[in-house]
């Protein structure tokens, strides 16, 4: 930087590098970057409406560009020579599965947090990054809380007869009294996204979030699988709330199974044709 960078002014512009190529003015989502005399300037409500993307910063081919909470410095450089072709990208992606059978194998903890580094990264409404983050990674843990989703599933039948029957509660409560645990379905862990309740943007960002934490476990040979017993449980049962210890004003907006899947799937299962309408 030709100055000592200034924490009161939004971006700055490193004048030496700056090809007034215009990228970071076209790629700033809340068009809040406009040019200058010399190099990009910032308009005049920016640092109130800027949400910190850091696109500004992403984009500049020349490294340029400084925000206010981030210099090129600090962010990881694209590698392209990591970067799939499409029969690549394609055959990871659709050949994800939900697991629902897993090996007595604890999940490394490296390894889970490999997954949330990836899920953190995911889109969230305006940048907001209000999503936590819970491991539950004791299997005996894991066992207790599917068993408290089990007592929360028993009480339903009494309170809500209705949504017991709609939801096919009784199927998840039979098997538990039979011994087949078909809430966590043997896996060591789970992983919950929680934010708070009020929030407008966390359903979105919750799920988008999880999703991307599987895709991390599938390249990693872990499996994965949406819990909605379990997260339901964790929204509707204090006892199971005040267990898994939710701040006030906090919710799970979803839950994920993860360990070691048991089998491997040898092939892609059919799925409907897409349904597109174009306009």
């Amino acid at each position: 930087m030709n100055t000592a960078y200034n924490l009161d002014t939004i971006i700055q512009v490193d004048e030496s590098l700056c090809i007034s190529c215009g990228s970071c003015i076209r790629t700033c989502p809340g068009a809040l970057i406009t040019k200058g005399d010399r190099t990009p300037v910032p308009t005049e409500d920016s640092w109130n409406l800027c949400i910190d993307c850091g696109h500004c910063v992403a984009v500049c081919p020349t490294g340029a560009m400084h925000q206010r909470t981030m210099g090129p410095e600090d962010c990881e450089p694209v590698d392209i020579r990591l970067m799939p072709g499409w029969d690549e990208a394609r055959q990871f992606l659709v050949s994800r599965r939900s697991v629902r059978v897993y090996v007595n194998k604890p999940v490394e903890q490296e390894k889970i947090l490999q997954c949330l580094e990836i899920a953190r990264m995911a889109p969230n409404g305006a940048n907001r990054q209000l999503v936590r983050w819970v491991v539950i990674s004791d299997p005996a843990k894991v066992r207790k809380i599917a068993e408290m989703s089990i007592d929360w599933m028993k009480s339903v039948k009494e309170s809500n007869p209705a949504l017991h029957k709609e939801a096919k509660l009784g199927l998840f409560t039979d098997a538990w009294e039979a011994g087949d645990d078909q809430i966590s379905r043997g896996a060591p862990c789970f992983i919950q996204a929680w934010a708070p309740r009020d929030e407008r943007t966390a359903p979105q960002a919750a799920t988008i979030g999880l999703a991307y934490a599987q895709l991390g476990a599938h390249a990693l040979g872990l499996g994965s699988s949406w819990s909605g017993g379990i997260n339901t449980a964790a929204q509707a049962y204090p006892p199971l709330v005040e267990l898994l210890g939710l701040p006030e004003g906090t919710v799970s907006y979803g839950t994920i199974l993860l360990g070691y899947p048991a089998e491997a799937f040898q092939r892609l299962p059919l799925r409907k044709p897409v349904d597109v309408t174009w306009k």
